[in-house]
């Protein structure tokens, strides 16, 4: 059975939009195929050390694998783009699993929903770009309502709204 899982993809550190593109290709060699990618976006740093904005893009993509399969994928995109949680941190690429079709779960390495997306303007921007229309399992709202109630004040401008649509594509040629 194929699941939909909806990904929020981040990095600052070193060649950003390439290693966002290099873990969406990470990620289909794991299972996980892309439908559907935002356009990227630059967004206010929340969290981190002063220094230049982050670029964040959303991903929908089919799976056949279950939730924690899915988290170690994530995991092994971010470690091969050299990602270190320790100080000092390396935010050479974050992913983050928003939603798994209509599943809600809370495990200690796992909470799906992701339990403060709905709050974030950077999570809510590019993925309100691809799935306006789903609904949080928890809150029912949809994801553009919910960017459209978003108090956070954090600015998100997206850069280049079809980059996900070239994304994809050549996500597809390369495998």
């Amino acid at each position: 059975m194929m699941r939909n899982v909806y990904l929020a993809l981040g990095a600052r550190e070193g060649a950003p939009e390439t290693q966002i593109r290099e873990g969406v290709a990470r990620l289909w060699g794991s299972g996980l195929r892309p439908v559907a990618a935002s356009g990227l976006w630059e967004t206010e740093p929340i969290g981190l050390r002063p220094g230049r904005p982050v670029l964040n893009a959303a991903l929908h993509a089919v799976t056949p694998l279950g939730p924690h399969e899915t988290l170690e994928a994530c995991f092994r995109a971010e470690e091969a783009a050299g990602r270190r949680r320790d100080p000092p941190e390396w935010r050479s690429l974050d992913v983050d699993i928003l939603l798994f079709d209509d599943l809600v779960l809370t495990t200690p390495d796992l909470t799906l929903p992701h339990p403060r997306f709905h709050l974030r303007r950077f999570n809510l921007a590019p993925l309100a770009e691809i799935a306006a229309d789903l609904r949080h399992p928890i809150l029912g709202s949809t994801i553009g309502e919910l960017l459209r109630d978003c108090e956070d004040s954090a600015w998100a401008r997206v850069l280049d709204p079809r980059w996900g649509a070239s994304l994809v594509e050549r996500v597809r040629i390369i495998r």
